[in-house]
C-alpha cells in the first residue's frame, strides 16, 4: 500500500502505459507546447476554425510572421489611429461590419500612393474599372481613389454588392481580393461555400489570415504574448505619441512686407521710456479723482446741452498719449532702426 504522505512526483510519470481510448488521462498532455495555444477569432461574427489542425498551424504561422515586424506594426498603429476615425463612421453609416476597417492595412498599409502590379491603387487598392463603375472619377488628371472618404464610400457599395451575391462576409473579403468570378467558380467546382475549406489561389487563400492577423495584433496583443517577442509586445502596447491640433494661423496677405524684429533681449533696458503698465497697475488717488470729476462734468454737459450746440459743454474724457519702449527693425542694407509705438489710454 502506498503511504498517503508520499512526496510529490518530480516531473511527469511516463512509466504507466495508457490505453489509446483514455485521451485525457495521458501523461503527454503534461508536456504540451504552450506556444501553440490559440484563442477564438472572429471576422464579422464568423469564427475562424482554429480547432482544425490545418487552420491552427496556418494561423499561428501568420501571427508569428507578422508579429516579427516590430517597427512596421508600430507604424501601422500610428497610421490607423489617424485613419480609423475617418473610416469607422462611414462603415457604420453604410452598415458594413467594423472588421472591414482592417482591409486597407492588408491592402496598402494605409499608404495612399501604393500601386499594385495589376493597376490597383489608393488606400483600398481599387482597380480603375471598378472605381469608375462605383462612381469614382479616374482619369484626366483626377483620381478619386486617393480620396479616403470617397473611396471608402465606394468600397461600402461594392461590399454590399458582393454580399448580395455571396451571403458571407468571409467570402466577400475573398472576392474583394481575388474577384467575385474566381470565388463563384471555385464554389461551384468544389461544391463548398466555406472560405476556410475552399482551395483558392495562394494570395486569396492567405488574404483573410493577413487581415485577421492585423486585427488581433493591433487590438488584442496581450492575448498572443506567448507567440511574440518581448520587443514586439513593447511596440504593440506602448502609448502612441500624443497629437495636438495645431492652432489656427492668420492668412498671410499676398505681397505683404516681412518685418523681422530684433529680440527684446538685445535691447539695452537702461534707456528709453517705461513700458506701458497702465492696465496692470492700480490707479492712484489722483487718477481716480480726475476720472470722477470728468464723469461729473460729462453728465452735467449732457444735461445742459441744447440742440444748436449738442457737444459744446461735453467733456468726452481724458486722453493720455504715452510713448512705449521702441523695438528695432533690421534693415536690408545692414543696421537697425527703431520702431516707435504710441498708446492712447
Amino acid at each position: 500500500m502506498t503511504s498517503a504522505l508520499a512526496g510529490p512526483v518530480l516531473g511527469p510519470d511516463t512509466s504507466r502505459i495508457q490505453s489509446a481510448a483514455s485521451g485525457l488521462d495521458n501523461p503527454a498532455l503534461l508536456v504540451v507546447d504552450s506556444s501553440k495555444r490559440v484563442f477564438p477569432v472572429y471576422f464579422c461574427g464568423e469564427e475562424l476554425p482554429v480547432s482544425e489542425p490545418r487552420i491552427a498551424r496556418r494561423w499561428v504561422q501568420v501571427l508569428r510572421t507578422y508579429g516579427a515586424q516590430q517597427e512596421c506594426l508600430f507604424t501601422l498603429r500610428q497610421r490607423a489611429s489617424k485613419f480609423f476615425p475617418i473610416i469607422d463612421p462611414i462603415l457604420r453609416k453604410y452598415k458594413i461590419p467594423r472588421d472591414f476597417r482592417f482591409l486597407p492595412l492588408a491592402e496598402s498599409e494605409l499608404v495612399s500612393n501604393s500601386v499594385s502590379p495589376k493597376g490597383a491603387s489608393g488606400y483600398w487598392q481599387i482597380m480603375p474599372g471598378t472605381a469608375r463603375d462605383l462612381g469614382l472619377k479616374v482619369g484626366d488628371g483626377v483620381d478619386e481613389r486617393y480620396n479616403l472618404e470617397k473611396a471608402t464610400i465606394a468600397v461600402c457599395h461594392h461590399l454590399h454588392q458582393l454580399y448580395r451575391e455571396l451571403g458571407s462576409w468571409t467570402l466577400v473579403a475573398a472576392a474583394y481580393n481575388g474577384g467575385i468570378t474566381h470565388v463563384q467558380k471555385t464554389i461551384a467546382k468544389q461544391k463548398n461555400a466555406n472560405y476556410y475549406r475552399l482551395r483558392l489561389h495562394r494570395e486569396t487563400s492567405h488574404y483573410l489570415f493577413r487581415v485577421l492577423a492585423y486585427k488581433e495584433l493591433l487590438s488584442n496583443p496581450r492575448q498572443y504574448a506567448v507567440l511574440l517577442k518581448n520587443s514586439t509586445m513593447e511596440q504593440l502596447i506602448k502609448p502612441l505619441p500624443s497629437w495636438h491640433k495645431p492652432l489656427a494661423t492668420p492668412h498671410k496677405i499676398k505681397d505683404s512686407p516681412t518685418i523681422e524684429l530684433v529680440d527684446d533681449d538685445d535691447i539695452d533696458p537702461s534707456w528709453g521710456p517705461r513700458p506701458n503698465n497702465a492696465l496692470t497697475k492700480a490707479p492712484s488717488d489722483t487718477s481716480q479723482w480726475l476720472a470722477s470729476a470728468a464723469m461729473k462734468r460729462l453728465a452735467d454737459g449732457i444735461e445742459d446741452q441744447n440742440s444748436e450746440q449738442p457737444i459744446r459743454k461735453v467733456i468726452m474724457g481724458l486722453t493720455v498719449l504715452r510713448f512705449r519702449r521702441p523695438r528695432f527693425l533690421k534693415k536690408k542694407e545692414g543696421g537697425i532702426r527703431p520702431l516707435h509705438f504710441w498708446d492712447w489710454i
